[in-house]
């Protein structure tokens, strides 16, 4: 009796962990639907997305300069650093409780103009769909339904058992390319 109850307790505990990004991704989902800037900041790990949107728009600034410049222009290498200084500072500002408060804010300006002009001519509005699974034992990828890697993605990382943050946004290439 005594091992079939730390079996059912072990099968519990895994499948919580198992089922907990998915928790976690209907709570941001939950926040965002009420405007809900502070709970939305809870789920956000800032520093690692910080990190991860600078890597990713510094390197697309260096193709986009390669490409209009070339390696040969020496005026081009000042003009990346001190773009990325910009750009550094613009995603600190951007990626931060702060920054998540704004957007959240800023949405809720006049949600009803957001609908309208979003909407489809015979009113009924497309529900968002997504792909989402686990890419590791500590990451989760949410992604466009039918989207491919271009597409762009947002990653969770594990904090701890049953907690997950959202870590990295897999910027899409298009908009990267710009």
């Amino acid at each position: 009796m005594k091992k079939i109850t730390i079996a059912a307790a072990l099968a519990a505990i895994a499948a919580t962990a198992y089922a907990s990004p998915y928790y976690a991704l209907r709570q941001i989902k939950t926040a965002l639907a009420e405007r809900n800037a502070d709970a939305l900041a809870a789920h956000v790990d800032f520093p690692a997305l910080r990190a991860s949107v600078k890597t990713q728009l510094e390197a697309s600034m260096a193709r986009s300069i390669e490409a209009t410049a070339g390696s040969g222009n020496p005026l081009a290498a000042l003009g990346q650093s001190i773009a990325s200084a910009m750009l550094g500072k613009m995603v600190d500002t951007m990626v931060s409780p702060a920054g998540v408060v704004a957007l959240v804010n800023k949405s809720a300006v006049s949600p009803q103009a957001d609908a309208d002009a979003d909407a489809p001519a015979d009113g009924a509005r497309k529900k968002a769909e997504y792909s989402a699974g686990y890419a590791g034992v500590n990451t989760f990828i949410v992604r466009a339904k039918d989207g491919k890697a271009q597409d762009g993605a947002l990653v969770l990382q594990r904090h701890g058992l049953w907690d997950w943050k959202l870590s990295s946004i897999e910027i899409a290439t298009a908009l990267a390319g710009r």
